[in-house]
């Protein structure tokens, strides 16, 4: 369950791993063990200010992705979770955003560079999102930004830690996510968008928690709206979710309502 005390009661577990910023993996000795714990800010980044002094606390280290959009509007906010020394950083949605127009796309993404730059933040590490409702035609997700040839040439300075992580690291690692209100194993997080199979569900918190520990490079990744300080507001989310993604999945097997709904993506961060 998504609440609070269950997260301080996993950062102190994890307080003896050495977690590390998204920035930092590239700099390790092949060798080291290590761990990143990844948030994507997709709203609500009050709650994501939560989880970061809980994870202060224990001397964690954590990396936030954020969207664009929420940076204007909360950079004090983003700047307080900064200073606890976390990684505050960009959560992409450029191609969704612009209907997978590569020029648009690269423009939308210079400008919100700049502006995270403008707040303090420098982008060293990006993210891309995953809009579950958009009905594409032409492109797969977010991440053929970063497929994109010239596009990771020019910034050459930035790693995706979805698209290029793999190729650049040489080395196996676990990646850990909530998708799903619920802990799993991605598979191929790099190129699930194309084919996905092969994801493990984790179980509960004891099973997740095992299997880290079984684990030598981990990242771990949770979307901080979800969580809450009530059991019985985490419970309704829970269910909420499972309703409306049933719905959606119903509704989006007919192609005119897929249309349709594709139109509204941004509302699926949202739950």
């Amino acid at each position: 369950m998504f609440i609070f005390r269950i997260w301080d009661r996993l950062c102190q577990e994890l307080s003896h791993y050495n977690t590390i910023l998204a920035r930092d993996i590239l700099k390790q000795e092949s060798s080291s063990e290590w761990m990143v714990i990844k948030h994507d800010v997709e709203t609500n980044v009050a709650k994501a200010l939560v989880l970061a002094k809980i994870e202060a606390k224990y001397n964690l280290k954590a990396t936030y992705y954020v969207q664009a959009d929420l940076v204007e509007s909360n950079y004090k906010i983003l700047q307080e979770i900064q200073k606890l020394g976390h990684e505050v950083t960009y959560h992409y949605d450029v191609l969704d955003a612009n209907g997978g127009d590569f020029t648009s796309a690269k423009e939308a993404f210079e400008e919100n560079v700049a502006q995270f730059n403008r707040f303090g933040f420098d982008i060293q590490t990006v993210c891309p999102h995953g809009n579950p409702l958009m009905n594409r035609d032409g492109w797969s997700s977010n991440k053929d930004f970063f497929r994109d040839k010239e596009i990771a040439e020019n910034y050459s300075n930035v790693l995706d830690i979805v698209v290029a992580l793999p190729n650049r690291l040489k080395k196996s690692y676990t990646y850990i996510s909530d998708a799903g209100y619920g802990w799993k194993e991605i598979a191929n997080i790099e190129s699930n968008d194309i084919k996905n199979s092969g994801d493990i569900d984790l179980g509960d918190y004891n099973h997740l928690l095992k299997f880290i520990k079984e684990k030598n490079r981990v990242i771990l990744s949770t979307h901080p709206h979800r969580w809450e300080k009530s059991y019985i507001k985490a419970l309704f989310n829970l269910y909420r979710f499972k309703t409306l993604r049933f719905v959606a999945r119903r509704l989006s097997s007919i192609p005119f309502l897929k249309k349709v709904m594709s139109k509204f993506y941004f509302l699926a961060k949202k739950v």
